[in-house]
């Protein structure tokens, strides 16, 4: 219930076969000054992506390296399904040749497309795995994924296999007890993903709805006072809520006010008394299988382990696909926060 696939691929390690013939890969070494990624997350919005003059190749920055691409990428692999949510949305959905099982579940309508892909591994690709695939470039959300440590492959093992890699905004924290960018990050995002790809005119678009739907929900919700909200996931058996990062921007442009944003990190570990005397009032929960059994799931265990809590005795529970709140590099989240905006202040909602 409420929990994501966490475990690890096996470490083991074979003689991978050659890799198939795809775009250079060159690493310039250039570091983004730590003041730029702060604001941007890991893209560098400053510098951007490049079309490189007379050779129809790309520039863009990753996690303070610069990757120099000798043409578009045409062979994608992802290590969570909601980044495929970003690049079906401009048009580059089809290059996805392969995907680990990540955290969260893929959109409803691009579940069985998903479904059909060679599988990477449970959270952290293998290299056989892509080696087997054979992508241009691996996008993924955590760069904790491509450290080289538990079983995965490190950045400059896949350069030497020919694959780029690209860290969406927000994901180049080494793990999640370090704060990160918002969803500013995702604008970032799909603007130098256009250019990596050279679908700019469409990314344009995308970015500008976006950055539109965000502006509609924080007009609609701008005269309302803050809710007092928990977010709450459970994994590994343990109960964590949000205190910083995406989920937290998702939480407080849709109108809440984080009863724990005063812990350190993203997510936090708590007790269940720790819940109990913040007394929010409405309590917002993360579901990774995004299914009506895990929402029933999810309400029958609030109301078990917490019903004296305000949000609990009144019904002011919200069952929420993870990827709308926490899912970097996804265009879910913005949904997320129109879907919260309308549970926690529903007097403000547009009519249908």
């Amino acid at each position: 219930m409420l929990q994501p696939h966490l475990e690890h691929p096996s470490a083991s390690r074979g003689a991978p076969r050659a890799a198939p013939d795809r775009p250079r890969t060159a690493l310039i070494g250039a570091l983004v000054a730590l003041s730029l990624l702060g604001a941007t997350g890991c893209a560098g919005a400053d510098s951007g992506p490049r079309r490189e003059a007379g050779a129809g190749g790309v520039t863009f920055e990753s996690c303070g390296r610069t990757v120099v691409l000798d043409r578009a990428p045409e062979r994608v692999a992802i290590t969570t399904d909601a980044i495929a949510d970003t690049l079906f949305a401009l048009g580059v959905g089809d290059r996805i040749v392969a995907k680990t099982r990540g955290e969260s579940a893929p959109a409803p309508e691009l579940k069985e497309r998903l479904a059909a892909l060679p599988g990477l591994g449970t959270r952290n690709p293998s290299v056989e795995a892509l080696v087997a695939a054979g992508p241009d470039l691996l996008i993924t959300d955590q760069v904790e994924k491509v450290s080289g440590r538990t079983g995965s492959p490190s950045i400059a093992e896949l350069e030497g296999l020919g694959i780029a890699t690209y860290v969406v905004g927000g994901g180049c924290a080494a793990d999640l007890t370090t704060d990160t960018s918002g969803l500013e990050a995702l604008d970032t995002d799909v603007r130098q993903l256009g250019a990596v790809f050279g679908v700019e005119t469409r990314a344009e678009a995308l970015a500008d709805r976006l950055l539109g739907d965000l502006d509609d929900v924080r007009r609609r919700i701008a005269r309302e006072p803050g809710r007092e909200v928990a977010k709450v996931s459970q994994v590994g058996g343990r109960l964590y809520v949000t205190s910083g990062g995406l989920s937290d921007d998702v939480l407080e442009r849709a109108g809440g006010t984080n009863v724990f944003a005063d812990l350190p990190g993203q997510f936090a570990p708590v007790d269940p008394e720790q819940i109990v005397a913040r007394d929010p009032r409405a309590i917002v929960v993360d579901d990774f299988t995004a299914t009506a059994t895990g929402r029933r799931d999810a309400i029958a265990f609030l109301k078990r382990t917490f019903p004296t809590v305000d949000a609990v005795r009144n019904q002011r529970i919200l069952v929420i696909d993870a990827a709308k709140t926490g899912a970097r590099g996804s265009t879910r989240p913005v949904e997320g926060v129109a879907e919260i905006a309308r549970f926690l202040h529903p007097n403000t909602s547009r009519p249908h």
